[in-house]
């Protein structure tokens, strides 16, 4: 099984549920499942499939005795088809009031079913990853990627380039929704480093990621993402980049065909 990495600020997956310019409602699925423990009470709101990845929208009401801040994180635990794909969970707090916080949560995963409808179980079980919740909220929900695999372009690259720094990777392919997009990354050697790139565009407005993770326990294999960006071009460049933006090894071009 992946480690899974725990990350908080996902300032996108706020974004993305909230933006009225882009139209992601073809890609969501309303719940309205409310659950209530001593904690509080917790509303899951929607949900959003991606590739290989799932996005989250809940709402909290704290209980009267519940010391709760914009701080506090949660981290659910997701089982697709009854089977545990993830590999990073992230998520971010928001206070609308003083005792109401919406709560966005970003599970990244692992070869996710291709299955037009997911059966997902979703527990919120602790918080701040450190303390358990006795009486989990616990929600069922089918959730549809219909729509998503319609507009998904899955783009085969296939090539191996050299990185300043001596490493060999392998760009197997970018997947890229409206949503999202995902650059799959192999490496010869375990590195416990984040792989780094930028994407330019025809005109040559330049993206930079916005999230690198590994994908399995040997850290040979990773995803680079870049949240809200969907390739709608016929070519782009893929430039392997350092921490500091500087460009590390030769470019790769990437079409659609």
């Amino acid at each position: 099984m992946v480690t899974c990495v725990l990350m908080v600020g996902s300032r996108v997956v706020s974004s993305i549920f909230s933006d009225d310019k882009s139209d992601f409602a073809a890609y969501k699925t309303l719940v309205g499942q409310t659950t209530e423990n001593d904690f509080g009470t917790l509303t899951l709101n929607e949900v959003m499939v991606d590739d290989n990845q799932l996005l989250l929208n809940a709402t909290f009401e704290p209980a009267k005795d519940v010391n709760f801040d914009y701080q506090i994180f949660f981290f659910p635990q997701v089982l697709v088809n009854g089977q545990n794909y993830t590999v990073r969970n992230g998520g971010q707090t928001i206070a609308q009031s003083e005792n109401t916080y919406t709560i966005y949560s970003s599970v990244k995963m692992r070869d996710l079913p291709q299955d037009e409808l997911l059966q997902l179980n979703i527990l919120y079980n602790d918080w701040n990853w450190d303390k358990p919740i006795p009486e989990p909220w616990a929600f069922k929900v089918e959730a549809s990627q219909k729509q998503l695999q319609a507009d998904r372009k899955v783009i085969a690259v296939n090539k191996t380039i050299k990185l300043s720094d001596g490493q060999e990777i392998k760009v197997e392919k970018v997947v890229s929704t409206p949503i999202s997009t995902t650059v799959y990354v192999e490496t010869q050697e375990t590195t416990n480093e984040s792989l780094n790139f930028n994407i330019v565009s025809e005109s040559g407005k330049t993206w930079r990621q916005d999230s690198s993770y590994t994908l399995n326990e040997e850290h040979t294999k990773w995803g680079i993402r870049f949240d809200a960006r969907y390739l709608t071009d016929k070519t782009y460049k893929l430039i392997p980049v350092t921490a500091s933006d500087v460009k590390s090894g030769p470019a790769i071009k990437i079409r659609e065909k």
